[in-house]
């Protein structure tokens, strides 16, 4: 009611039908995910002999879908723990590499490729954005360019000169290779890094620090969360990459190699839905305990704040 006495027509809030059914769809792709995860835990403590066929009521029927009815059984997780390995041929020998020593080969693989692109791709973020010189706009260029365009046969040559240095099958060799800018944690750098301002570096000039010092002690601190994060997604990246590791460290299989082989053995034991699912399920727990581990990292904001005075 105003001075005079009306009554005024009060606003209803419009309705975004567009963040409505934004919200719906996630909910529904929310629920797809819990369902098919609880499904594939569900069926890994069935016995092959329940999911295929069971006798219910005189009936052979299969239980693909509902809940154990005959018990729990975790004789599928010992199965595929049994059968999870690799055979490599060594000379005249064939040796093979249970999961614990393909998860080794894992963190070697993952954490020194994960290293090696987080720091070259920081060094160039930093050095193209904070300096000016003649090629640091051909370097950003260079860098998107070689991101569109796609590189095709390029293997071949790669294998060759890795095997005339010396560094083919071998893991100081891998993250050498491994170690690139051309990708999107330059981009990233490059833009957190623009966005710290200048007054850090001149006052760090003025007390006398040297460029290095500048970046080491001053600037890169202030970028650690973005570190942290590029760090954990390339290692997720390379933990989950055997396409790689198959070529060029053909001695030494990783765990997504070994999940790769498997999942094509024709070994009759391990040839059944339950089994390759609880393999599955062996092979994805370490990269589920280092998600917990960082998961705040992976959720952390990329920009860096100003100078608060």
């Amino acid at each position: 009611m105003d001075q005079n006495g009306k009554i005024k027509a009060v606003k209803r809030p419009s309705v975004n039908v567009f963040a409505i059914a934004i919200a719906v769809l996630l909910v529904v792709y929310m629920l797809t995910m819990c369902i098919t995860l609880f499904w594939t835990i569900m069926t890994t403590v069935k016995t092959n002999a329940e999911y295929e066929f069971y006798e219910e009521a005189g009936i052979m029927v299969g239980n693909k879908l509902w809940l154990p009815k005959t018990g729990i059984s975790f004789n599928n997780y010992g199965m595929a723990f049994k059968f999870f390995y690799v055979p490599v041929q060594e000379g005249m020998y064939t040796v093979q590499y249970g999961i614990f020593t393909q998860f080794i080969f894992s963190f070697l693989y993952s954490f020194g490729c994960a290293a090696s692109v987080t720091v070259v791709s920081l060094v160039m973020g930093y050095a193209t954005a904070r300096f000016k010189y003649k090629f640091s706009n051909f370097i950003y260029a260079f860098v998107l360019v070689t991101m569109a365009l796609p590189i095709v046969g390029s293997m071949p040559s790669e294998i060759a000169v890795a095997q005339n240095l010396g560094i083919f099958d071998t893991f100081p060799g891998i993250w050498i290779m491994r170690g690139s800018f051309l990708n999107t944690y330059f981009l990233i750098f490059f833009a957190q890094f623009k966005t710290i301002p200048k007054d850090y570096t001149e006052a760090a000039k003025i007390d006398g620090a040297d460029p290095l010092s500048i970046m080491l002690k001053i600037i890169v601190p202030l970028a650690m969360s973005t570190v942290t994060t590029v760090f954990v997604l390339t290692f997720i990246s390379f933990w989950n990459d055997f396409q790689i590791p198959m070529v060029y460290i053909p001695s030494y299989p990783v765990a997504a190699y070994g999940m790769y082989v498997f999942q094509n053995t024709p070994i009759v034991e391990i040839a059944n839905t339950p089994t390759r699912l609880a393999g599955i399920f062996l092979m994805a727990l370490p990269i589920v305990i280092f998600y917990a581990i960082f998961n705040k990292q992976l959720n952390v904001n990329l920009s860096a704040g100003g100078i608060k005075g």
